[in-house]
C-alpha cells in the first residue's frame, strides 16, 4: 500500500490531467505506471521525495501540452452543458410552471452556468491544496450546500419576479413539450451512452411530476412547493449516498487488491 504522500500526488496528477483534456483511459494508464513505479521504489526504501515533491502542474507537462477540448473530462462538461437549458426547462414544463423569460435567462446564465463552473474549479483546487483528506470532503459538502440553497432561492425569485415574460405556453402546450423533450433527451443521452445524464434528467423530473400528481399540477400552490422540495431532497441525498458508497467500494477494492 502506497504512503498518503505518495497518494496524494496522483490523485493530484489525475485531476489535473483530467481537466486538462486527457482521456480517463490514458489518464489510468498513466496512473497504474506511475503507481506500479512508486510501489516498487517504496518496497525498495528508494528515495522518491523528488518525484512526489515535483510540482504537479510541470509533471502533468510531459503528459498533457495540449488542451483538448473534444476528449476526457471536457467532453463531459460539453455534454452536459449542450443540454443543461433543456434540463432547466423540461421539469418546468412539467408542472406548467415554464415561462420564457429574462429572469429564467439570466437564472441559466449566472446562477446555473455561474455556479457549475465555479464548483468544479473549486473542487479542482481543493483536491490540489488538501488531496483526499477530510478537509476537502467538508469544504466541498458545505460549498454543495451552499450552491443548493442559491438553487433554492432562484427557483423563488423566478416563480415571484419574472422581470419580462417573451413567452407564456398553456398548460397543455407545457406539460406535451416537457414529455416530448424528455424523452427525446434520454434517447439521445442513450444512443450517446451517456446514461448517467438519462438518469440525471428523469431525477430532476420526478420531483415536478411527484408535485403535479398531488396538487392537480398546480405549481402556485404552495403544497406544490413543499412536496416537489422535499422530493427533490430525498433524491438528491440518495444519489449523494449512491457516489460515496460507490467510491469507498471501489476504493476498498483498489486497497484489496493492490500489492
Amino acid at each position: 500500500m502506497l504512503s498518503k504522500k505518495a497518494e496524494d500526488f496522483l490523485l493530484k496528477l489525475r485531476i489535473e490531467l483530467l481537466f486538462r483534456g486527457k482521456n480517463e483511459d490514458e489518464v489510468n494508464s498513466i496512473e497504474e505506471e506511475l503507481r506500479d513505479h512508486i510501489t516498487l521504489a517504496e518496497e525498495n526504501n528508494d528515495n522518491i521525495e523528488d518525484l512526489l515533491n515535483t510540482p504537479i502542474k510541470s509533471y502533468a507537462d510531459k503528459f498533457a501540452k495540449n488542451l483538448n477540448m473534444t476528449q476526457g473530462l471536457f467532453k463531459y462538461i460539453l455534454y452536459f452543458i449542450s443540454f443543461m437549458f433543456i434540463m432547466t426547462a423540461i421539469p418546468r414544463m412539467l408542472d406548467h410552471s415554464f415561462q420564457l423569460t429574462i429572469a429564467l435567462i439570466c437564472y441559466f446564465v449566472l446562477i446555473f452556468l455561474g455556479s457549475f463552473i465555479f464548483i468544479l474549479c473549486f473542487v479542482k483546487k481543493s483536491i490540489m491544496r488538501w488531496g483526499d483528506s477530510k478537509i476537502t470532503y467538508a469544504i466541498i459538502g458545505i460549498s454543495s450546500s451552499a450552491i443548493f440553497g442559491l438553487y433554492l432561492l432562484s427557483e423563488y425569485l423566478l416563480r415571484n419576479y419574472p422581470l419580462y415574460i417573451i413567452w407564456s405556453p398553456n398548460q397543455t402546450t407545457n406539460f406535451t413539450l416537457g414529455l416530448i423533450l424528455l424523452l427525446i433527451t434520454m434517447v439521445t443521452c442513450f444512443i450517446l451512452k451517456q446514461k448517467f445524464y438519462a438518469g440525471l434528467i428523469l431525477l430532476l423530473c420526478i420531483p415536478n411530476l411527484i408535485g403535479t400528481l398531488f396538487t392537480g399540477g398546480d405549481f402556485t400552490n404552495k403544497n406544490y412547493v413543499m412536496i416537489s422540495s422535499i422530493a427533490l431532497i430525498i433524491i438528491s441525498w440518495i444519489f449523494i449516498i449512491y457516489i460515496m458508497i460507490k467510491y469507498y467500494r471501489e476504493k476498498r477494492s483498489t486497497d484489496t487488491n493492490g500489492p
